[in-house]
């Protein structure tokens, strides 16, 4: 089987420092649980029309993340500078460019997008699972990794935005 896409999310989890777990998965894991205990007390087709609402969003958002991967790839003075530039970030006990950073980013951004947007639509193969407590259970799931991916591509797109305009 292929699970070297465990290594994009390795790599990721490697990079984040506290404040940016904090608000990156916290922010989420807060809001989705809240959500879920919500919808388990009121009604729990609640979240599935929110994430019915949200996977059209999600792949959009997968072509766009992969259209910006590519776009940084194809290089430019400012990424060959980003080549150079190494932070303090490490990966496998080594220090990694902001270059392979941001494509760090990206590559688990695809990957988590397209994880949500197959499992949306597995469970849509599977309506008839009916115990209330696995799919108030899976749906929050859902929306925790749906506000991780908005959040991190905010902060994403603010790396690469500073790539780019940096002013010398």
């Amino acid at each position: 089987m292929y699970f070297e896409f465990i290594f994009v999310i390795g790599d990721y989890i490697s990079t984040l420092t506290k404040r940016v777990a904090l608000y990156e998965w916290g922010i989420p894991v807060v809001l989705g649980i809240t959500s879920g205990v919500l919808s388990y007390l009121n009604d729990a087709n609640l979240l599935y029309n929110v994430i019915q609402s949200a996977v059209p969003i999600i792949a959009t958002l997968l072509g766009f993340t992969l259209a910006a991967l590519t776009l940084f790839l194809t290089g430019n003075s400012k990424i060959e500078d980003a080549k150079k530039y190494m932070t303090e970030k490490k990966v496998s006990g080594k220090r990694i460019s902001l270059y392979k950073l941001i494509v760090i980013s990206y590559s688990y951004l695809i990957l988590i997008e397209t994880i949500l947007c197959i499992g949306y639509y597995i469970g849509i193969l599977f309506p008839f699972i009916y115990n209330i407590y696995v799919c108030v259970g899976l749906n929050t799931i859902f929306i925790v990794l749906m506000l991780n991916v908005f959040l991190s591509t905010i902060r994403s797109i603010t790396d690469l935005y500073f790539v780019i305009t940096r002013h010398e």
